[in-house]
């Protein structure tokens, strides 16, 4: 049966008052007790949740507060925190469109912009009986939705004028920090076109990339590539991909669904195709690693990793350090891992005449396991991180010191990254 979405209304009111109130109880909870005074202090928040949640009076202060937010598909700020011009909200779709936009997307995510202390209100907003959304339903003039909660026709209408605000762009704006392109008409004339960044497209390629990586799904489609098992799901591997951060350690203040992605934007390569010359095997040399075409794929990554090393050296380690090292190690993998799946494709049995160790002439030709009766991705995988070790060394000019610890480190995330790509 179909939930109305006043009595949904309702059921957020009375969540929220509860979250409140649980909070409350649990600071008079304390394990040492609370004073005469706190216990009284903390009675009349109780009575002030109570009140300021009542559904009507929690509904009049949210039509004033809509204003302080943009419910949109598209956001300004993501350009630059400060930027303050309009947010645009575009549901219209285009199944048929050619090219990978925000109207490819039958149902786009829509974000909530500004006030970060309001984003009740946006959450309210995108409340879905099955058929809507709240906010559809007020864009479309459908204020009966409201009607059973209001006690007349003027205070509905209160409500649903002031929850109006958060979807209309009655004066669309741009800003001195917001991107802006002179497009010439001719006649020395131009359009003044400001681009906005689609969180709603941003948001659909977070979920694609972290369902490829970490989903139930597709770690079984793994599992069942590694042991050569027939699987019904494609292994889906995303390979070059750039990260930006929006909103730093904030990113709540950009944007609701920025919040969501902890800030993260996936970007996939668009670079022009490179010339490929003719392909030439690794054959010469003992270590893959120290070969010419690792290093030149490499050189950037590892640079970039060794200023953050050095950067964060003074500091003591936490998560955030820990993340984002990982996250530039994984980079390198990456571009490693792509180089290797071009030998792992050659005619089978090319590295019988290489100077490859017999370890990584299992792992860069798989017809060349018989050559070798050890671990060989645990060697390949200690092979990677001592090279890499030295090469962050040579990197941060001696400023780094790296040793065991930092070696088994790396040789974990190979030897993950290793067994992941079905090797």
């Amino acid at each position: 049966m179909q939930t109305e979405i006043s009595t949904l209304i309702q059921a957020y009111i009375e969540q929220r008052r509860q979250t409140k109130l649980d909070e409350i109880e649990k600071k008079k909870n304390v394990k040492n007790g609370v004073s005469e005074i706190e216990l009284a202090t903390l009675n009349e928040q109780i009575q002030t949740a109570y009140q300021d949640f009542d559904i009507q009076t929690w509904l009049t202060s949210a039509a004033v507060r809509a204003k302080q937010i943009s419910l949109a598909t598209h956001a300004v700020k993501f350009t630059h925190g400060s930027a303050k011009g309009s947010n645009i909200l575009a549901l219209a779709s285009n199944t048929d469109a050619p090219y990978l936009d925000s109207s490819a997307i039958v149902t786009p995510a829509v974000d909530a912009v500004g006030n970060a202390a309001a984003l009740d209100v946006a959450k309210l907003l995108q409340l879905d009986d099955g058929n809507a959304t709240l906010a559809v339903y007020l864009s479309q003039g459908d204020d009966h939705v409201l009607r059973p909660l209001a006690s007349s026709d003027e205070q509905c209408q209160l409500w649903a004028d002031g929850l109006r605000q958060a979807l209309e762009v009655k004066t669309p704006s741009s800003h001195t920090l917001a991107k802006q392109i002179y497009f010439p008409i001719g006649d020395n004339q131009y359009h003044l076109i400001s681009p906005l960044y689609s969180s709603a497209l941003a948001h659909e390629l977070f979920h694609q990339v972290q369902h490829s990586r970490f989903s139930d799904e597709m770690k079984a489609a793994r599992e069942a590539r590694k042991k050569n098992q027939p699987s019904d799901v494609d292994v889906v591997r995303y390979s070059n991909l750039a990260v930006t951060i929006s909103g730093g350690s904030k990113p709540q203040n950009i944007s609701q669904l920025n919040s969501k992605r902890y800030g993260k934007t996936y970007l996939f390569p668009c670079t022009a195709p490179d010339w490929k010359s003719q392909y030439q095997p690794p054959m010469f040399g003992l270590n893959w690693f120290d070969s010419r075409e690792v290093g030149r794929n490499t050189y950037y990554l590892i640079k970039l990793l060794a200023e953050f090393l050095v950067k964060v050296k003074p500091l003591d380690s936490n998560i955030r350090i820990r993340q984002h090292r990982d996250r530039l190690a994984d980079q390198i993998l990456d571009s490693i891992l792509t180089l290797a799946v071009n030998h792992q494709t050659n005619t089978s049995g090319w590295s019988e005449t290489s100077e490859l160790s017999p370890a990584q002439q299992c792992w860069l030709d798989p017809q060349a396991s018989h050559l070798y009766n050890g671990d060989w991705q645990t060697e390949v995988s200690r092979d990677f991180g001592l090279w890499l070790n030295n090469r962050l060394e040579k990197a941060s000019q001696q400023q780094l010191m790296l040793g065991s610890e930092a070696l088994q480190h790396w040789q974990a995330l190979c030897h993950d990254a290793i067994r992941e790509a079905g090797r």
